[in-house]
């Protein structure tokens, strides 16, 4: 399939199938001025078998109903049969149930009605792009990534003691990437001065491979890997959304969790890697600062359009005693709290002054339990792998009861 340059979804590819060249050419036109998703379309004038033209597999194949009703249910029938089997769109004029109900027993998978309704085509193809996007990034290891909009909640602990867990106690295979390309705290955290970073990768884009990549990779004595910020404060302004998304898309074929420090700001970079993200971790404290940007936070991302993933917010150094508890931040965000990691200074000061980390320290201590418990729950409760809704029925009674 087609994909675009930046790295980000690829294009949706759609076969316009009808006898009516006139007809094509204006579902064409009208399918070309959706904008997104982005659309290569490619034609065909046949109803008969599936053509051998070379061409790569259609993702969606929109079938017109020009007149010729028999033939194009037969079609339908055929394209149901193949393998792969392409996203079966019917294109049809009137809203006639007899013929809606010809359409859905031949085969077809989506409806739409001629001419087309801009927005009713751009909910049906953007949501087979996302389901194919969705399925594209669920392949390999998992994405995690930190985030926070205000500085100091512990975002680069949280990630680098989840990844501890995942490694140690669950035996997994991890790798870091520290997007907090100017602080570069997790290199520190974990006591790595590595003498590579994401530096070299720049460069190499789409060209990189396994070999380059493991290249640039710093070990931790746990097995876990990191690939670091950059050492200078200017570079990191070199580090583009294009190298942050071809580097998750190798990483999570090596590994199977792949853990993303995203730091305290949102930019290009942190949002291709969300968009490849399976668990979004945006962390708070128990402070009124904390909480604000937390609502800030939630109202960008709901901006965003990012509809196959759903934040989870992380209590960092909970107490139970606090004046501003658990309840009232989840009241004021209107957001469940996932997790909460308990305030325990001792155990980080003393991760700190021995250079050890969190499960050589004080591997039972409550703090270690938390993120043992975290590492299960996005282990074995992956939430968000729930069935996708089709949404057509409900569009054609919509359609139904607008004409009563």
């Amino acid at each position: 399939m087609a994909s675009k340059s930046n790295g980000r979804r690829g294009s949706l590819v759609v076969q316009l199938v009808g006898d009516n060249i006139e007809q094509r050419a204006t579902v064409k036109v009208a399918l070309q001025a959706l904008g997104d998703p982005p659309l290569d379309i490619i034609e065909d004038e046949t109803k008969g078998h599936a053509p051998e033209n070379g061409a790569e597999h259609p993702d969606v194949k929109m079938v017109i109903f020009d007149g010729s009703e028999d033939a194009s249910l037969d079609y339908l029938q055929q394209q149901g049969a193949q393998s792969p089997r392409p996203v079966l769109f019917a294109l049809v004029n009137g809203r006639s149930a007899v013929m809606i109900k010809r359409v859905l027993r031949a085969g077809a998978d989506e409806l739409l009605f001629l001419p087309l309704d801009a927005g009713e085509a751009t909910r049906a193809l953007l949501k087979i792009s996302e389901a194919r996007w969705k399925a594209e990034r669920r392949e390999g290891g998992v994405v995690v990534s930190f985030a926070s909009l205000v500085g100091g909640v512990g975002v680069t602990s949280l990630a680098g003691n989840l990844g501890l867990a995942l490694q140690s106690e669950l035996n997994k295979r991890v790798a870091l990437i520290d997007l907090d390309l100017q602080t570069g705290g997790l290199a520190v955290f974990l006591n790595l001065e590595p003498e590579v970073t994401i530096m070299p990768l720049i460069r190499l884009e789409r060209k990189l491979d396994s070999i380059q990549l493991e290249s640039a990779l710093t070990k931790h004595p746990s097995g876990m890997y990191l690939l670091a910020a950059p050492k200078r404060i200017e570079e990191g302004e070199l580090v583009s959304d294009t190298t942050v998304a071809t580097v998750i898309d190798l990483m999570r074929q090596l590994f199977d969790f792949v853990i993303v420090d995203c730091g305290d700001h949102i930019d290009e970079n942190a949002v291709a890697a969300w968009e490849r993200t399976e668990h979004l971790f945006y962390v708070l404290d128990q402070t009124v600062s904390a909480a604000r940007c937390a609502w800030r936070f939630i109202d960008l991302f709901e901006r965003m359009g990012l509809t196959t993933l759903e934040p989870r917010y992380l209590l960092n150094r909970h107490m139970p005693a606090h004046p501003l508890g658990e309840k009232q931040i989840e009241t004021t965000l209107a957001r469940a709290i996932y997790a909460r990691i308990p305030c325990d200074d001792k155990v980080m000061e003393r991760t700190e002054l021995t250079a050890e980390d969190l499960f050589q320290v004080a591997p039972h201590s409550p703090l270690a339990r938390s993120m043992v418990e975290l590492a299960h729950r996005i282990t074995h409760g992956n939430e968000a792998a729930a069935a996708h809704e089709s949404g057509l029925m409900s569009r054609l009674f919509s359609a139904f009861s607008a004409r009563s």
